[in-house]
């Protein structure tokens, strides 16, 4: 069973059906690329999937448990976390503060039979977000509206990684930033990966993102056009045509 199993996702904005049906499995441990042109639904299928909009037909199974329809904070607890398009921080709070945020549901658990108290977590996960992202801890008390674009992104992507989630959604990630900096945060992506955390990618930069992911669906106009193995559909003729450029 896929970590994240979505069958049959319709959401509709009035008369307006946005997304018709889709199916999509997100593996655990993999990188998964939702492709597609503006309006095709992309960004419709991770408010969907975080409960920021209600589903009106089909189900989204997350580790063996239907979250369809559940609010976002309920969401959040089981698992998912998504760093939204546009970045959307707090401006005036510190790199340090607008990652603290993202902790805010920590808990004592357990791990291998082992208590891990939540003030325990919150200091791992700063490390592993400065281990990603080292120029974040350079940054630490500057606040984010003093950042480059790059940099905000980055806060954006720990912030969402600082609940330890199961599920990474990454919304646009590489929109308005330069090239070297999309690569070296793209970079980042395989290391999350790498480190346990599955991502769900909704990208317009489609073959940055293919290099990096296992798997991709192409969304058409609220439906699955293409699917496969990322490999594969990097050298798919009709993909090719649409999304990169020849």
């Amino acid at each position: 069973m896929a970590l994240l199993e979505i069958k049959n996702l319709k959401v509709s904005y009035g008369f307006i059906t946005a997304l018709k049906g889709i199916d999509i499995n997100v593996e655990k441990g993999q990188i998964v690329a939702l492709l597609g042109s503006n309006g095709a639904g992309k960004t419709t299928t991770l408010r969907a999937i975080s409960g920021i909009i209600k589903p009106s037909e089909g189900s989204i199974v997350l580790d063996g448990k239907n979250i369809s329809g559940i609010p976002t904070y309920k969401i959040s607890k089981e698992g998912i976390t998504q760093s939204p398009e546009g970045r959307l921080l707090f401006p005036e709070l510190t790199v340090e503060e607008n990652l603290k945020v993202g902790a805010y549901g920590l808990k004592t658990k357990v791990v291998n039979g082992v208590k891990v108290s939540a003030k325990e977590q919150l200091k791992a996960n700063f490390e592993r977000v400065y281990n990603l992202f080292p120029i974040l801890k350079e940054r630490a008390h500057q606040t984010a509206n003093t950042l480059s674009g790059g940099e905000q992104q980055m806060v954006a992507i720990g912030r969402a990684l600082m609940s330890d989630p199961k599920i990474l959604l990454l919304d646009e990630p590489s929109l308005g930033l330069a090239p070297l900096i999309i690569e070296e945060i793209f970079e980042a992506f395989v290391k999350i990966r790498d480190e346990g955390t599955t991502i769900l990618i909704v990208e317009q930069n489609a073959l940055q993102t293919l290099k990096i992911a296992d798997y991709g669906y192409v969304l058409e106009l609220g439906k699955i056009g293409l699917e496969g193995p990322a490999n594969e559909l990097i050298t798919n003729k009709k993909l090719i045509d649409a999304y990169l450029g020849g």
